[in-house]
């Protein structure tokens, strides 16, 4: 893959450092009928997918967010539990280096950043489970919490 092809779509590592790779989408003949939402029924759209990989392109309004906006959900947990912001005094911090393992961790979830196909909510929960996991003291409500403070601002 040449280094125009190369864009936010899709992550692949190659020599240890990441790299941007771009989906090759298929002719537009070729598009499928599938429903736009999951949870509206009748709504029916042609849809792209990957010639190289055969994912379907997400079209449902919901769009996956960039690596850093975890890192930054990951800052304001920290700054939280250091100033002891709506979380029980004494708990324990999050160090530097435990969100450099949360990062490494949804590095490895399969198309974690991948706008293509995965939606702003599965990612979500692969981020809560990854940072239970690591810190299993820090609630679901907590996580939420610290996601729904970094969208607002």
């Amino acid at each position: 893959m040449s280094a125009e092809e190369e864009t936010e779509e899709d992550i692949e590592e190659e020599d240890g450092e990441i790299k941007l790779a771009e989906h090759t989408p298929a002719p537009p003949t070729e598009r499928i009928w599938m429903d736009v939402y999951l949870d509206q029924d009748g709504r029916l759209a042609k849809h792209d997918w990957c010639l190289d990989t055969g994912i379907i392109k997400n079209q449902g309004g919901e769009v996956a967010k960039p690596k850093g906006f975890y890192i930054t959900i990951l800052n304001k947990m920290k700054y939280i539990l250091e100033k002891d912001l709506g979380h029980t005094r004494g708990s324990p911090k999050i160090s530097q280096a435990q969100i450099s393992l949360i990062l490494k961790d949804l590095d490895k979830v399969d198309g974690f950043y991948d706008k293509w196909w995965r939606t702003e909510s599965s990612q979500l929960e692969a981020f809560i489970t990854v940072v239970q996991h690591r810190r299993p003291d820090l609630s679901k409500r907590f996580i939420i919490d610290a996601v729904t403070r970094t969208l607002n601002g």
